[in-house]
């Protein structure tokens, strides 16, 4: 058994791998100092074309989604500062309203106060000299018998049904 300081390292005993042993295959010997060598793929002047023409293309895509989002950011800005200029003038309108709405209140209770029926019937009383009507003062008009004028002269007026009326027959 190991200790406790020890480490088992089951790998290079191959416990637990297959029957045949992994081949390995020998890495070239590098120079330390010497940097690997980048792969270079030649390309026709056709591959070439092709390929700044898909970057153009990406690269025009891009910058049209990039002024897209900046016209809806634009026009979010905006409309979130016109809906704050709208509040601020609604505001304004309400409070408006309401210093009209306590000042007509106030000015109806005056004119409430001043032509009050009692001031109006003490005044007419006391600096007119009037008084209230009594039954005998009164005389009514019966128009029941018809609609009717005479005028001056005794000439005889009828209403515009009877002159059509007696036209036709």
């Amino acid at each position: 058994m190991a200790s406790r300081n020890e480490a088992i390292n089951y790998n290079r005993m191959n416990m637990y791998g297959s029957a045949a042993p992994k081949i390995r295959t020998p890495e070239p010997k590098r120079n330390p100092n010497e940097l690997p060598r980048p792969r270079v793929v030649k390309k026709t002047r056709k591959q070439i074309k092709a390929e700044q023409r898909m970057s153009a293309v990406r690269t025009t895509k891009v910058l049209a989604i990039c002024a897209v989002f900046f016209v809806l950011i634009a026009f979010q800005i905006y409309s979130q500062v016109k809906s704050d200029e709208l509040d601020r003038e609604l505001q304004s309108i309400n409070s408006q309203i309401e210093i009209l709405d306590s000042e007509n209140t106030r000015l109806n209770m005056q004119l409430d106060s001043i032509i009050s029926l009692d001031k109006v019937d003490a005044y007419a009383r006391d600096n007119l000299g009037m008084v209230k009507v009594e039954n005998y003062q009164v005389s009514y008009v019966d128009l029941s018998s018809g609609d009717i004028a005479t005028v001056s002269g005794g000439k005889v007026h009828h209403s515009l049904w009877d002159t059509i009326k007696s036209y036709f027959s």
